[in-house]
């Protein structure tokens, strides 16, 4: 699908399959993103930047290209669009596909196969974006929330919208979703064409404004110690580190990860890094994590799919198939379990919190301290204070992403009580005393 274009994040997990040609998010504007027909941005999106670079995007848009935009906006990069609006209450009423337009994208389709996935709910929604003017709706929730739109009128391009899921990843399904994604593109293919030959019919008609307002100056940011976290500029990151009860032991702030390579570390007391962020430049930034680990700070690292980072001390990973579906079967147990229950992080949270699904196994190095393993001893989370003069937290487990997403209630529940614990692990030596 050569024009195609997927906004690439850089994840690098073995699980990601291939739907067009990937762009580097950091290189859309060296792009000639002009000859895509269509431009497909995932939820994993650096906002921030695409915030920073709104001109690229909507000098796209305003020579008739198709944006396809499926996720949770938080920052102001998408012309007409607006913050994304959560369920209020979230159930399968609220999850249900109430009403599919007649529109070529979801031909042929069944609601209950949007709605349903292995007879579970909450896939394909939750929550919408509320609309702009003109906009044409293509699927409604059961409260009546737009979660799919279609605008026309806010650029000369075409921009669709989807609240949450992944429009393009239904191709697998065993009924009448797999036709979503071949009809979305081609769709937008034939879109494409006939927007770009109005505008060369009439190159002045109905131009819209071209002039963007400045990108935001930067992410939140802390001095001094405690504890910090990087931020990637994705919504469910951001949602993550800064809702209140969590962004309270976020003492230390946020280290954008464009930043992070330039950045000194060493004042503060931790560092969390999490799961799904741009491979290339967290590896670029490995200096600055090793010197926070040399000069006794904490370090957290999550994984969710992709590879522990390389450049932490001791760490090896080997990947594993992730089984999201094991709590459907009868009697369903993941199997997790603690060889050292006495643990402090078992102070603030218990095992079954931490049990959702995994990506990968750990080989802790000799005299860390194993806090979740499976049946066969293999590691999912450990601590380890004997590699370097810090301490490093290690974990094939992926809250960040799935709480931020709005999904997954033992995600929320574990970081209630992670966060906590981090914090107090993460001050135990107060930088200035390092």
């Amino acid at each position: 699908m050569h024009d195609v274009a997927l906004i690439d994040m850089d994840i690098r997990s073995p699980e990601r399959t291939g739907r067009g040609e990937r762009v580097d998010c950091y290189a859309l504007d060296r792009t000639d993103l002009s000859r895509y027909a269509l431009l497909v941005v995932p939820s994993t999106v650096d906002q921030e930047h695409l915030a920073r670079h709104r001109g690229v995007i909507r000098e796209y848009l305003d020579g008739g290209g198709v944006l396809l935009f499926g996720g949770q906006l938080h920052r102001d990069w998408l012309p007409g669009a607006s913050m994304f609006v959560p369920l209020a209450r979230p159930s399968l009423a609220a999850y249900t596909v109430a009403g599919l337009a007649d529109h070529p994208i979801f031909a042929g389709i069944e609601p209950d196969d949007l709605t349903f996935r292995r007879g579970v709910a909450g896939f394909f929604a939750r929550g919408h974006h509320p609309l702009p003017p003109g906009a044409e709706v293509l699927v409604r929730l059961g409260g009546g929330e737009p979660a799919t739109y279609v605008d026309r009128t806010s650029t000369r391009g075409t921009i669709v919208v989807h609240a949450s899921g992944d429009l393009l990843g239904y191709d697998a399904a065993d009924n009448t979703a797999n036709r979503l994604a071949g009809q979305l593109v081609d769709w937008a293919r034939a879109e494409a064409r006939a927007r770009r030959a109005a505008i060369a019919a009439a190159p002045s008609a109905g131009a819209p404004d071209p002039t963007v307002a400045p990108g935001p100056a930067g992410s939140p940011s802390g001095s001094g110690g405690g504890l910090a976290a990087v931020y990637g500029g994705s919504a469910p990151h951001h949602r993550a580190l800064t809702t209140p009860k969590y962004a309270r032991h976020v003492t230390g702030g946020l280290r954008y990860l464009p930043e992070l390579a330039g950045t000194d570390l060493t004042g503060l007391d931790g560092l969390i890094i999490p799961e799904r962020l741009h491979r290339d430049l967290l590896h670029t930034a490995g200096g600055r994590v090793r010197d926070l680990l040399d000069s006794g700070g904490t370090v957290i690292a999550f994984a969710g799919g992709e590879p522990v980072p390389e450049f932490l001390p001791n760490v090896r990973w080997e990947h594993r198939p992730t089984n999201f579906w094991w709590w459907l079967e009868p009697g369903a147990d993941l199997g997790l379990r603690t060889p050292d229950p006495e643990h402090s992080l078992f102070d603030h949270l218990a095992v079954r919190d931490c049990t959702w699904h995994y990506h990968g196994v750990l080989d802790p190095p000799e005299g860390a301290e194993v806090l979740i393993t499976l049946p066969t001893g293999e590691a999912l989370l450990y601590v380890d204070r004997v590699s370097t003069p810090g301490t490093l937290v290690v974990a094939t487990l992926d809250p960040m992403s799935h709480y931020g997403s709005h999904f997954m209630p033992a995600t929320e529940r574990f970081l209630d009580g992670f966060l906590p614990w981090a914090a107090e692990e993460a001050t135990r030596t107060p930088a200035g005393a390092r």
